[in-house]
């Protein structure tokens, strides 16, 4: 019998009664960091918090799957520049994870996936995964919502690849989920250097590009996001993090028989 939930919530008798043998700890990762003049600082933990809350009800119930606390602090120190965003080090983060991690295999469970909501995470969390595995023995694995939500049908390709930050695709989710904490009369299209840079060198730039510069969010865009936000709706925002959680419901079931 499986049991699918939050870890905060069981006591400590109750692990001793679950099956952990093919059990899966989920990790969200989040970030607070600025988002535009238009979205709060809390939009990646948010975000990360909607897609696992709408995924828990599609797992198989004969799978154990227990949700972590969010760690709502990631790597930002591309947004420093601004007030208000929070960032640890590469190394506290990796360390922070480890530790997490430690607790998890003392409590029986082997499988651990990381859940994303920020882009800056994603070079760290690649580490974590592998550190993980050498040192404790872990089945790791990590996961970006927004790389599950199929944006390129619901924003446009153009969108999806180039909307890095506080965009159509951040925006929408966000007006689905808290549309009172987003400000649309500051929405605007927040253009990118970063198409003037792939422009005239098509060698370098972000993304899939084979020489890819280290960027601030400020050598991007001064107001602090790249995107079309203005084009931004709830309906868009329901669609995106529906499609995130069938998708990520589904990894999870494959994650939970890896290994």
């Amino acid at each position: 019998m499986g049991h699918i939930g939050h870890w905060a919530e069981l006591t400590a008798p109750d692990f001793v009664a679950l099956d952990l043998s093919h059990a899966v700890a989920i990790l969200p990762i989040g970030a607070i960091e600025q988002h535009g003049p238009h979205l709060p600082m809390s939009v990646d933990r948010d975000l990360t918090l909607a897609v696992l809350a709408r995924t828990l009800p599609l797992i198989p119930s004969d799978l154990t799957v227990l949700a972590l606390p969010v760690q709502a602090i990631g790597k930002s120190t591309e947004h420093l520049a601004w007030p208000g965003t929070l960032s640890l080090s590469a190394d506290t983060l990796v360390r922070v994870i480890h530790d997490i991690a430690a607790s998890i295999r003392r409590a029986g469970i082997l499988r651990v996936m990381l859940l994303n909501g920020h882009g800056g995470n994603r070079a760290v969390l690649e580490l974590a995964c592998r550190d993980l595995r050498a040192e404790l023995g872990l089945v790791t694995a990590h996961v970006a919502w927004d790389d599950l939500a199929g944006a390129g049908a619901i924003a446009g390709e153009d969108e999806a690849r180039n909307g890095l930050h506080a965009g159509d695709v951040e925006t929408s989710a966000m007006l689905a989920v808290h549309p009172a904490l987003v400000r649309m009369d500051r929405a605007e299209d927040f253009g990118s250097a970063h198409r003037k840079w792939q422009a005239a060198h098509p060698d370098l730039g972000l993304g899939m590009a084979p020489l890819r510069p280290g960027w601030l969010m400020g050598d991007l865009n001064p107001k602090g996001a790249v995107g079309n936000a203005a084009a931004a709706t709830a309906e868009k925002g329901q669609r995106l993090l529906d499609n995130a959680a069938r998708s990520l419901a589904r990894l999870i079931a494959d994650f939970a028989r890896f290994c």
